[in-house]
């Protein structure tokens, strides 16, 4: 079949969160499927991979456009009480191309990833033609409304009215995409349930993430005796849960892990840190990488990987990452919402600083107990987490949607 994708980002490299999902979709789905991808730059460092990505698809059409500039200028959506995310991926440059790529290409699906590009079918010209006949597929991925919200309980002033605003109006574009599309994605059942709360609807699936499970595996490296106990983080360090959960880590967690295990570091690895992210190294054992080439050289560092993570949606890739390679892992009751795992054997959960730091310290200086959770942790990766058995999800969801806008269309 030719599928059209739509994604937010260009979906190389696998670098972040929302990049990883998209291309492991592409790269499994090229290998059935002749494909064409659509998308937004706002990286302008991202450019270079263009070129790379022309190697997997058929043809593919992008614009860049300028964060801070698309920042001020989405703002007007204020006024139009439509939600801000979809003006600042919307680019009238890309609905051109999109428009003349749907024109000229006969596509069996379009695959829109992340809920803004919505935005290029409702608004295309072929909306009522071509698209028609068409099966359409939305990943949503997370229910953006309710993260929009659950930031807006943790803010004031501006910021929290304006995450209100686009908690609101975001649920009422999510509503209005359930009858707009074949069928839409989410990354968990869990995430499924809160959004039956936002728009009950019956074409909804969930489509959990996976993990290289080649390229992320346990070392089977020993500790050396002199190793200094290494406490781990790794996630994009601009990005505001991240920020606020490390920030929340060391002034409330991190002294009393000290307390107890003296040598204890922690490495906060991962692109982009804030001002607020560097200004945490001025605490003893405490590190910030910034960009590195390969974060399985940290993980694999690691005694103890955590993910103390206050607001969280979705599926985290960090939190199965590290337990692909075999490491314990700590974590905060909302990094774990979505991922099928038993806690207290393969990850370990903790609410509060006490119970967090006291879990810390525990696996620190109890080596068998990690190496057992680290073990198990592995292991439920296996059994859950593979890419190519949660992406027969959408194996399954695109021949069932194409064959039923077939026979619509048939009996039409």
């Amino acid at each position: 079949m030719r599928l059209l994708i739509l994604t937010h980002r260009i979906p190389y490299p696998p670098d972040k969160g929302d990049k990883i999902r998209s291309y492991h979709i592409l790269k499994h789905l090229a290998k059935r499927h002749e494909i064409w991808v659509g998308s937004i730059i706002d990286d302008r460092q991202e450019t270079k991979f263009v070129r790379e990505l022309a190697e997997w698809v058929r043809g593919q059409v992008y614009a860049r456009i300028r964060p801070a500039i698309k920042k001020v200028v989405s703002i007007k959506e204020v006024v139009r009480r439509r939600p801000i995310s979809v003006g600042y991926f919307w680019s009238r440059r890309l609905q051109r191309q999109v428009d003349d790529l749907i024109g000229r290409c006969d596509f069996d699906v379009v695959l829109c990833y992340s809920s803004p590009m919505a935005e290029y079918l409702l608004r295309s010209i072929h909306r009522n033609g071509k698209l028609a006949k068409t099966a359409t597929i939305m990943d949503l991925i997370d229910v953006d409304s309710y993260k929009w919200a659950q930031y807006a309980e943790r803010s004031s002033g501006w910021k929290r009215w304006i995450y209100r605003y686009e908690a609101e109006h975001l649920a009422d574009y999510e509503r209005m995409l359930t009858s707009a599309f074949s069928h839409l994605l989410l990354v968990s059942e869990r995430e499924k349930e809160i959004f039956a709360r936002v728009a009950p609807t019956k074409n909804v699936s969930a489509m959990p993430n996976g993990v290289d499970l080649g390229f992320f595996h346990p070392d089977g490296n020993e500790k050396l005796a002199d190793h200094v106990p290494t406490i781990v983080f790794t996630g994009v360090m601009d990005y505001w849960p991240n920020v606020e959960g490390v920030t929340w880590f060391v002034e409330e967690v991190f002294s009393q892990v000290r307390n107890r295990v003296p040598r204890a570091t922690f490495d906060i690895v991962g692109s982009r840190p804030t001002a607020q992210v560097m200004k945490l190294q001025r605490v003893a054992g405490v590190r910030v990488t910034g960009y590195v080439e390969d974060i399985r050289e940290y993980l694999r560092n690691a005694d103890v990987c955590v993910a103390p993570l206050r607001v969280a949606r979705g599926l985290q890739n960090k939190v199965l990452e590290a337990m692909a390679m075999g490491r314990p892992v700590v974590s905060t009751p909302e990094a774990l919402e979505g991922i099928r795992a038993v806690t207290g054997k393969d990850i370990i959960e903790a609410a509060t600083p006490e119970t967090f730091a006291e879990a810390v310290i525990d696996l620190l200086k109890n080596h068998a107990k990690a190496h057992a959770v680290g073990r198990r942790a592995r292991r439920c990766v296996e059994q859950y987490y593979s890419w190519e058995r949660n992406l027969g999800i959408l194996d399954e969801i695109i021949d069932r949607s194409r064959a039923r806008v077939t026979t619509v269309t048939s009996v039409g």
